[in-house]
């Protein structure tokens, strides 16, 4: 099984959804992914890698913004919510 960290906070690599009232103002049901980690609690994100605007976006949000978090290993898959 796939532990979040101690802390219960998204890690690159990871893909997250946003909460509906979200700071970008971004469709809930679109998956990003979580590019790096900026302290103190900043989550830079791009669109996946099939997504049109792949290549051309990214974005910042913070714990607060991010309703779902996915973690994809090659031995399984962990889901949680994280919590600021």
């Amino acid at each position: 099984m796939v532990v979040p960290p101690p802390d219960n906070t998204p890690q690159p690599y990871d893909h997250v959804h946003l909460h509906p009232d979200n700071a970008l103002g971004a469709d809930p049901r679109t998956p990003f992914l979580v590019a790096d980690t900026e302290p103190p609690g900043t989550y830079t994100l791009w669109h996946l890698a099939d997504h049109p605007d792949h290549h051309d976006w990214a974005a910042a949000v913070t714990l607060d913004d991010i309703a779902l978090a996915v973690r994809v290993t090659t031995t399984d898959t962990r889901t949680w919510n994280p919590t600021p």
